[in-house]
């Protein structure tokens, strides 16, 4: 590291051409204003100036320099600049969420977009613990989690809810009461089927569910925007949030049971709790509360 004081000295004495001048300017001795620039050729291991009398001439590594200060000095200019600057509609847009989130959230983020391209998206669909991590190695800025994540460097606003359905084919024409016709159909897998049918069947069949085992297996996909083909075709049930029955292509081929105790999943939205967001943030707040709705 170069010392600043004698990097100051240095640009004086270029502005002024005067080592008197200069010794003024910085209300120092001429010795002392002599003392740091041989102090910062030899730190540099070159001559800076070759002395004419009262005169000086700049060597080439004295005009390196003067370049050098020069660039550093616009580089913080622009720094301290952005640094203040904080536009609404510019900038990344980080954000991690479930399958099912992503699914309803992604269409309104590139709308936002394409009305503001000085933005970019970048949206990764991720269970509960990756969203965790994300959050806490800065990687996104904001987490979208039915799970609260409960770290004490985490901000969580609890911004909604989501209606969990337990999803049949529409040609199967299972009465609702009937547990015994949804253990004849099957269960169709997925990554959070044991979770989801848990908080759903448990509540509204508490005499007869005993986990998915009583069901038969009827496949497994962990492809969010896939998991209700097979449902579709006649293969089985499932259950899933509302948001993914929606988005779902030939939704008209899907029936939801009524349930006698529908069951909801609080939504959380997270986020460092000492770092503030940027202003484009408050739209993508917005937005996120409008797909939760």
């Amino acid at each position: 590291m170069l010392n600043p004081k004698w990097l100051t000295t240095f640009e004086t004495l270029v502005t002024t051409q005067s080592f008197t001048k200069t010794a003024e300017c910085l209300f120092m001795t001429q010795p002392g204003v002599s003392q740091h620039i041989k102090k910062l050729e030899d730190a540099l291991g070159e001559t800076l100036i070759y002395r004419e009398g009262k005169q000086f001439e700049l060597s080439q590594a004295g005009i390196m320099l003067t370049e050098y200060i020069a660039s550093q000095k616009q580089l913080k200019e622009t720094f301290l600049a952005q640094l203040k600057e904080d536009s609404p509609n510019q900038g990344p847009i980080r954000i991690a969420c479930s399958g099912a989130m992503a699914m309803k959230l992604y269409p309104l983020l590139l709308a936002h977009q394409q009305q503001h391209p000085e933005l970019s998206v970048h949206l990764e669909a991720a269970p509960a613990s990756r969203i965790h991590a994300l959050l806490m190695d800065n990687s996104i800025d904001i987490g979208i989690s039915t799970q609260p994540i409960a770290h004490p460097s985490i901000e969580e606003t609890l911004v909604g809810k989501e209606s969990l359905c337990l999803v049949v084919p529409s040609q199967s024409k299972v009465d609702a009461q009937d547990y015994d016709a949804l253990c004849r159909l099957g269960y169709i897998q997925h990554p959070d089927a044991s979770h989801y049918a848990d908080l759903v069947l448990s509540k509204n069949y508490p005499k007869h569910y005993r986990g998915l085992d009583g069901f038969r297996d009827r496949g497994y996909v962990n492809q969010l925007a896939q998991i209700l083909l097979p449902v579709s075709q006649g293969l089985g049930f499932t259950v899933l949030p509302e948001g993914v029955i929606d988005s779902f292509t030939e939704s008209s081929k899907l029936s939801c049971l009524p349930l006698t105790h529908p069951v909801y999943q609080p939504v959380y939205l997270a986020q460092k709790r000492y770092r503030n967001l940027p202003q484009r943030y408050q739209t993508v707040i917005e937005l996120i509360k409008k797909a939760v709705a």
